[in-house]
């Protein structure tokens, strides 16, 4: 009931939804297969990152490509 009233304000603090999901556990089973078990492997954010922001380098994200096709350096 009070979440019926709570998610018609601006910012609603508590919604109808948020109770149905509360309602049921959201933990893994201690027995759940790990990613060992999946044949995962791991990888640290440190390795991946890059990856994620080459594009966002200090001389843009062509920098490189374009220092490797002319043999120039870019100020």
């Amino acid at each position: 009931m009070q979440a019926a009233f709570l998610q018609i304000l601006p910012n609603p603090i508590l919604t109808m939804d948020q109770v149905k999901l509360l309602k049921k556990d959201n933990v893994v089973a201690p027995t759940a297969a790990g990613l060992a078990d999946l044949g995962i492997t791991p990888t640290s954010v440190e390795a991946v990152i890059p990856s994620y922001l080459w594009r966002f380098r200090a001389k843009g994200e062509y920098a490189a490509d374009v220092q490797n096709i002319t043999g120039l350096s870019q100020p």
